[in-house]
C-alpha cells in the first residue's frame, strides 16, 4: 500500500511539473508577443479594425495603359462603416456648406453640415473659392449637422481676395506626390510640390492655383487616352474596394476603402489624380511590379507603427509609418473607411556601405524635405 501511495505522490508531482512547464511556455509565448506589440506602438482598440481590414486584403491582375499600371485590391469580409455620401453629392444637394473662418485663415476653414446622416470627405479633395483655392487636410468622416473647423492646404498660393462666399467642390483631387507632400504637415512642401509639378507638365498660373492643371487643354489632351482606357476599372472589378497605382517599377499609392459604393464614387477623380501623377514620366525601368509585389508591400501596413492623428470628425484618424510605407487610415465604427499608403524609401543602415548609404540619404532628403 505504501508504494502504491508513493508512486502516485510522484506520478502527481509529474504531472504537475509538465502542466508548469506548459503554462511558461505560453506564458513565454504571450510575452514575446505583447513585447513585439509593444515595440510597433499598436495599441489594442485599433489593431482590431486596421489589423482585421490588412489581414483581408488580396490583389487582383493589373491593367495598364501607357506608363500607368492599376492594380485591383479585394477585401472581402470587412466591416463596412455606415457612411456613404461623399463631398461633391453633399455640396450639390446643399446639405454641406464650407466657408471660411469669420478671421480668415490659410490652414483652416469652418464646415456646416445640414445632413441627416455621416458625409465622408476624402484628404487631398479640391475646394475652389473663397480666398484661395484649398485641399481637405486629412480623411474627415462630418458627423449630422456638425458644424466643424477643419485643417485645409492652400493650393493656389498668390490669391488671397475672396472670389465667391462659399467653397465649391473642383470634382478632383491633387496629384499623389501633392497628396504625400501634406503627410509632412507642412505648408511649404504642399506649395513646393504643387509649382513643381506644374512646370513639369507646363500649366502654370499667375496665382499659382494647381487647378490650372486640370484647367489646361494640354494636360488634358494627353489624361484623356488614359481616362478612356480605364475609366471602367472599379466596375470591371466588381468585388474590389481599392487600388494600387504604379508607373514603371515605382509605387505611386494605394487607395483602400471598406465600402465599394465609396470606392466607386471616388474612382473618377482617383483615376484622374493618377494619370496626372504620370504624364510625361515613364517611371523608373526594371522587371515590372506583379500582384506578389505588392500584396508584399501592402503587408506592410500590418506592421507599421500608429499614432493618433489630427480630425475635428467621428472616428479616429492614424498616422501609419512602416519600412515601406506612409500614410493614414481613418477607422470609424469599427471599420476602415479609408487608407492611403505612399513609398517610403528605406535607407540602409550604415554598415553596408558607407557611399551607397549617404547617397540614398541624399536621395531621401530631396524627396521628403521639399524646399521649405
Amino acid at each position: 500500500m505504501t508504494t502504491r501511495i508513493v508512486h502516485a505522490v510522484i506520478a502527481v508531482l509529474v504531472l504537475s511539473g509538465l502542466l508548469l512547464l506548459g503554462s511558461l511556455a505560453v506564458d513565454e509565448s504571450a510575452g514575446a508577443a505583447a513585447e513585439t506589440t509593444e515595440m510597433l506602438v499598436r495599441p489594442p482598440s485599433l489593431s482590431d479594425a486596421i489589423d482585421a481590414y490588412a489581414s483581408r486584403l488580396q490583389v487582383g491582375r493589373p491593367q495598364r495603359y501607357a506608363h500607368l499600371t492599376i492594380f485591383p485590391v479585394f477585401a472581402d469580409g470587412v466591416i463596412v462603416p455606415p457612411v456613404e455620401l461623399g463631398l461633391d453629392k453633399a455640396l450639390k444637394q446643399g446639405l454641406l456648406e464650407i466657408v471660411e473662418l469669420d478671421r480668415a485663415e490659410v490652414n483652416r476653414v469652418r464646415l456646416r453640415s445640414r445632413a441627416d446622416e455621416p458625409i465622408f470627405i476624402m484628404g487631398g479633395e479640391m475646394l475652389l473659392g473663397a480666398k484661395q483655392d484649398r485641399i481637405v487636410g486629412h480623411d474627415l468622416v462630418v458627423p449630422p449637422g456638425a458644424d466643424l473647423v477643419v485643417p485645409v492646404y492652400c493650393v493656389e498660393q498668390g490669391r488671397w481676395v475672396a472670389k465667391t462666399d462659399t467653397f465649391s467642390s473642383a470634382g478632383a483631387l491633387v496629384a499623389p506626390e501633392v497628396r504625400k507632400a501634406r503627410q509632412q504637415a507642412d505648408q511649404g512642401a504642399v506649395w513646393s510640390r504643387v509649382a513643381e509639378e506644374q512646370s513639369r507638365l507646363g500649366a502654370q498660373s499667375e496665382t499659382g492655383a494647381f487647378r490650372s492643371i486640370q484647367e489646361s487643354e494640354q494636360v488634358q489632351d494627353k489624361l484623356r487616352p488614359y481616362v478612356r482606357a480605364l475609366s471602367d476599372f472599379a466596375a470591371d472589378h466588381p468585388r474590389a474596394r481599392g487600388a494600387v497605382a504604379c508607373v514603371g517599377t515605382e509605387i505611386i499609392a494605394a487607395d483602400l476603402f471598406g465600402s465599394r459604393s465609396l470606392f466607386l464614387t471616388l474612382w473618377p477623380k482617383l483615376l484622374e489624380s493618377y494619370v496626372i501623377d504620370v504624364l510625361d514620366r515613364p517611371g523608373p525601368a526594371g522587371q515590372p511590379l506583379d500582384a506578389v509585389r505588392i500584396k508584399k508591400w501592402l503587408i506592410d501596413m500590418g506592421r507599421a507603427e500608429r499614432s493618433r492623428g489630427p480630425s475635428p470628425g467621428a472616428g479616429t484618424l492614424w498616422e501609419l509609418r512602416g519600412r515601406e510605407i506612409m500614410g493614414s487610415a481613418l477607422v470609424y465604427e469599427e471599420g476602415v473607411v479609408h487608407v492611403e499608403l505612399f513609398r517610403r524609401r528605406h535607407v540602409r543602415p550604415l554598415r553596408f556601405n558607407r557611399l551607397q548609404f549617404r547617397r540614398e540619404r541624399l536621395e531621401e532628403d530631396e524627396e521628403q524635405t521639399i524646399v521649405r
